[in-house]
């Protein structure tokens, strides 16, 4: 008799230790608008897309400015994150690999122009290549 109350109690532990896991998991899942600015910006047309059709696509901007009286520039980011950094609970301790940016350019109402860039977190590691090379000082004689 007494195996089998262990049995129960071992199987109870089990499922209990389970959904606990599921709902830890299923915690790191939330719902928010995604945004896909390297698709997305290929909808929007110069000179045809209106203010109302980019927000309706992307949504509101993350920083805008007054160029000119007349020309506003409404500026998109997106992190480009890693599988590690997707990760539900561990995946803010990884970094990113880079960037993605759309900066769009209304005047009035009417997209004039629009530009994607992508940046890689790397990009400028180039600059580090040059550490090998000794600068000679030239002196008087």
């Amino acid at each position: 008799m007494s195996t089998s109350i262990l049995f129960v109690s071992i199987r109870r532990f089990a499922v209990l230790s389970i959904s606990v896991l599921l709902l830890m998991v299923m915690s790191g899942c939330h719902n928010h608008p995604v945004r896909h600015l390297v698709s997305d910006v290929g909808l929007i047309k110069a000179g045809e897309t209106t203010r109302q059709e980019v927000i309706s696509l992307l949504g509101d901007p993350d920083s805008t400015r007054m160029v000119s009286a007349t020309i506003e520039e409404w500026t998109y980011y997106d992190e480009d994150k890693s599988l590690l950094q997707q990760t539900p609970l561990m995946g803010e301790a990884f970094s990113s690999k880079g960037y993605n940016t759309v900066v769009l350019l209304l005047n009035g109402d009417i997209v004039s122009a629009a530009r994607y860039g992508s940046y890689d977190k790397n990009e400028f590691d180039w600059q580090n290549d040059y550490h090998w090379q000794k600068i000679e000082k030239k002196t008087d004689q």
